[in-house]
C-alpha cells in the first residue's frame, strides 16, 4: 500500500510538471503527422494527398513497399523521439524527485514512516519509472494503432517498445539519482547523467571505429582493451536496434537509399554494403547480453545511490 500510494504522489507530481504535458503533446503531434501519410496506390502522400513524397532518389519510395516503409518508421521513431528526444525530456522531467524528497521537511515526514531508507529509496526509484511508463505507452499507442489502422500494417513486437523505452530511461537515470543523493542538486544530476549518457555512446561505438579503421585495428592490445571497456557501460546505442529486431523494423541505413548516397557521391557501392551489413549485425545480435550487461551495471549505481542514500545525514 505504502508503495502504491508514493507512485500515486510521484505521479501527481509529474502532472504538475509542464514538461509532462510537453511530452504528451509531442506524442500527438507526430501520431497526427503519421496519420497524414497515406498510401494511394504507387503513390505516398502527406498532408492527406497535397504533398506527393515520391522521389527519384528513393526510385520511387513506394518501391520499398509499405511494410518496409512502416519498419523504417519504426526505427527513426525509436532512435529520436522514444530515444534521444524522450530520455533527454524524461530526464530534465524527474531530475529533481530526489533533491526535492531530500530538502528539509520532506524528507523528515518520510523519515518518520515505518520504511527503511533502502525501502524508501527504491519506491521513490521506481515511482519516477511510471513517469517514464506512461508517456511510452501513450506515444508507442497511438503511433501503433496509426500504423495499423491507417497504414494497414500491424506490428505487435512494436509494442514491446514500451518496456525498452523504460529501460532505456533507467540506464541513464541511475546516474542522476547518484549525483542526486550525492550533491543534493537537480541541475547537476541533471547534467551529469546526459554527460554520462554520451560518455555511454561514445565508449560503446568506440569498437566499431577500430573496425572502420584498419591501422587503429592492428594495434591488437589497444583495441582488445577497448572492447573490454566498451562492455562495461550501458549498451544505449543498441535500444532502436532491439525495438527493430523485435518489430520487423528497419535501419539507419534504409533512410538512405543507394541512389540518394551515390547521387550526392558520399558513398561508394562497397561502403553501403558495408554499412547495411554492419546495421544488420546489430540488427540480429542477441539482445540480452545488451540488456543483460545494461542492467549489470545499472543495479550497481543503483546500490551504490542506495547506500549513499542510507548513510546520508539528514
Amino acid at each position: 500500500m505504502q508503495f502504491w500510494a508514493m507512485i500515486i504522489d510521484s505521479f501527481r507530481e509529474s502532472l504538475d510538471r509542464k514538461i509532462f504535458w510537453v511530452i504528451i503533446a509531442i506524442s500527438v503531434f507526430v501520431a497526427l503527422a503519421m496519420v497524414s501519410v497515406g498510401f494511394e496506390g504507387d503513390r505516398v502522400t502527406m498532408l492527406f494527398g497535397a504533398v506527393d513524397l515520391e522521389t527519384d532518389a528513393y526510385s520511387p519510395l513506394s518501391s520499398l513497399g509499405r511494410t518496409k516503409i512502416v519498419g523504417l518508421v519504426v526505427f527513426l521513431l525509436a532512435s529520436t523521439v522514444l530515444g534521444w528526444i524522450g530520455v533527454l525530456l524524461s530526464i530534465v522531467a524527474t531530475g529533481s524527485v530526489f533533491p526535492s524528497m531530500m530538502d528539509r521537511g520532506s524528507i523528515d515526514v518520510l523519515l518518520g514512516k515505518p520504511l527503511s531508507r533502502s525501502t524508501l529509496f527504491l519506491y521513490k526509484y521506481l515511482a519516477s519509472m511510471v513517469f517514464v511508463l506512461v508517456q511510452a505507452t501513450v506515444f508507442v499507442g497511438l503511433t501503433f494503432l496509426v500504423m495499423g489502422l491507417r497504414w494497414h500494417v500491424w506490428a505487435p513486437g512494436y509494442l514491446l517498445a514500451i518496456p525498452l523505452a523504460v529501460l532505456l530511461f533507467s540506464y541513464v537515470y541511475c546516474v542522476s539519482v547518484l549525483v542526486a543523493v550525492r550533491t543534493g542538486s537537480t541541475v547537476a544530476a541533471v547534467l551529469l547523467s546526459i554527460g554520462a549518457w554520451t560518455l555511454f555512446a561514445l565508449v560503446h561505438q568506440a569498437p566499431a571505429a577500430f573496425e572502420a579503421i584498419p591501422m587503429l585495428k592492428e594495434r591488437t592490445t589497444l583495441y582488445a582493451a577497448v572492447r573490454v571497456i566498451s562492455w562495461i557501460p550501458p549498451k544505449t546505442g543498441d535500444f532502436p536496434y532491439i525495438v527493430s529486431r523485435w518489430s520487423g523494423g528497419g535501419t539507419s541505413i534504409d533512410a538512405l537509399p543507394a541512389g540518394l548516397m551515390r547521387s550526392a557521391n558520399a558513398y561508394t557501392d562497397q561502403q553501403i554494403e558495408d554499412s547495411r551489413r554492419y546495421e544488420a549485425g546489430l540488427v540480429a545480435a542477441n539482445p540480452w547480453y545488451s540488456i543483460g550487461s545494461s542492467l549489470l551495471f545499472e543495479a550497481v549505481i543503483v546500490g551504490w545511490g542506495m547506500f549513499a542514500f542510507a548513510r546520508k545525514d539528514f
